[in-house]
């Protein structure tokens, strides 16, 4: 999912938002108004929450390939576990918008 997801956030907040917008002030400003809502809130946090756990996936099988295979718990709870810390980080900051 979040393969489908990121790039329309990518493309909304990168793209269509600031567009038009000559300097980052501004664009600070379309930012924050656009992550106003909580929908809108909840939508960013569930596309960076599958984009964590999407990259923390790959990185554990990537390792478990090179030969780190009898650690896969470890592995696990290393990966899965910076997955959810840095969601938790991503929640924390979209909170104090």
């Amino acid at each position: 999912m979040a393969a489908l997801f990121m790039p329309v956030i990518i493309l909304v907040t990168g793209i269509i938002l600031p567009q038009g917008e000559s300097d980052s002030e501004s664009k600070f400003a379309a930012m924050q108004q656009a992550l106003s809502s909580w929908p809108a809130r909840i939508v960013v946090l569930g596309v960076v929450f599958l984009s964590f756990i999407h990259c923390a996936h790959r990185i554990r099988h990537t390792l478990m390939d090179f030969g780190f295979r009898p650690m896969g718990t470890f592995l696990a709870v290393l990966c899965y576990g910076g997955a959810f810390a840095g969601s938790v980080v991503a929640a924390v900051v979209l909170y104090q918008m």
